[in-house]
């Protein structure tokens, strides 16, 4: 059950009384709840709602997971890796891993399969599945940011963005109700991530070679219809390698700040990345353990970017 925050509350209550005043501790009351509480458990209700969607606990009997909404995704990651004129391995094996982070059985990977190669063939109608989607989301905005994060993901699979998956991207995430700069800023944000997992692979390298990592499988071969992959993730510690000028842009771009920003604008982006990333918020979520590791992995990565730039700027 998702913590309330009573924080707004508290301190308008507080302050209220300091003026010795039950009327003014009533409406200290009333806004911090509003302003404060309200929005904080509106988006936590959000989040968890979202991370329940996307776990497949129960195979369709009883689980916890909008099976219409988890069908309704791959069928438009099946939609976007089309236009790159055919669906290659690199897409293949991202949608395998996510399946996996979905904690999918063999059922829920049919069900996987069936949708993505539905979503590849040229009929594919992806206005009427986005009508479906929108109506099983109930306006929950994080579910729609979720699915867009996997768009983006399965057309940058293979490292390169073609015209088509583009295009596509564009339509449905308009479709969405997502204009084409905040899915741009998405874009530029997968592809830093992409370029900083470089930068923690060589920097391990360095710092001690498989120390911290580890393989991750990704299983359900049926009939050869994708092929069993890995996904090397990355452990953390002091690194040597000696970080780029690029490099640290990137870090800039996992944060999500300006490279002028203050060090106390970073700070507070960092503690606001981490907070969302927390392995013990999202596992009191709900997520599968593939997720939450998949999170995990981002919150480390979200650490050595901000390690990366305090470094550059002779912070402790």
């Amino acid at each position: 059950m998702q913590q309330q925050s009573w924080m707004g509350r508290i301190v308008g209550t507080v302050i209220g009384l300091l003026f010795f005043n039950p009327l003014t501790a009533l409406i200290g009351f009333a806004i911090g709840w509003y302003f404060v509480d309200k929005p904080r458990n509106q988006a936590a209700r959000a989040r968890q709602e979202a991370s329940q969607a996307f776990s497949y606990a129960g195979g369709g009997q009883g689980g916890t997971g909008n099976f219409e909404i988890m069908r309704s995704s791959f069928a438009l990651m099946g939609y976007v890796a089309r236009g790159a004129g055919r669906v290659n391995e690199a897409h293949i094996q991202l949608a395998e891993i996510m399946i996996a982070r979905m904690g999918m059985d063999d059922h829920g990977r049919n069900m996987a399969v069936e949708a993505f190669n539905r979503g590849k063939d040229p009929s594919f109608n992806f206005r009427s599945e986005i009508g479906n989607l929108l109506r099983e989301a109930h306006g929950n905005n994080t579910i729609i940011a979720y699915i867009v994060e996997f768009l983006v993901e399965i057309a940058l699979a293979d490292g390169s963005l073609q015209q088509g998956e583009y295009d596509r991207l564009v339509e449905v995430t308009g479709a969405l109700g997502i204009g084409r700069e905040q899915l741009d800023r998405w874009i530029e944000l997968r592809r830093a991530q992409m370029r900083f997992a470089e930068y923690m692979r060589r920097a391990q390298q360095q710092w001690g070679g498989a120390q911290g990592s580890q393989q991750q499988g990704w299983g359900g071969q049926q009939q050869g219809q994708w092929q069993d992959q890995g996904q090397q993730s990355y452990g953390g510690g002091q690194q040597a390698y000696q970080a780029t000028e690029n490099d640290l842009q990137n870090a800039y771009q996992i944060l999500g700040v300006e490279s002028t920003a203050s060090f106390e604008e970073i700070k507070k982006a960092h503690r606001r990345l981490m907070l969302k990333y927390h392995p013990d918020r999202l596992a009191s979520q709900g997520l599968p353990p593939e997720m939450v590791r998949m999170y995990t992995e981002k919150a480390q990565e979200i650490q050595a970017a901000f390690d990366l730039i305090k470094k550059a700027r002779g912070e402790k």
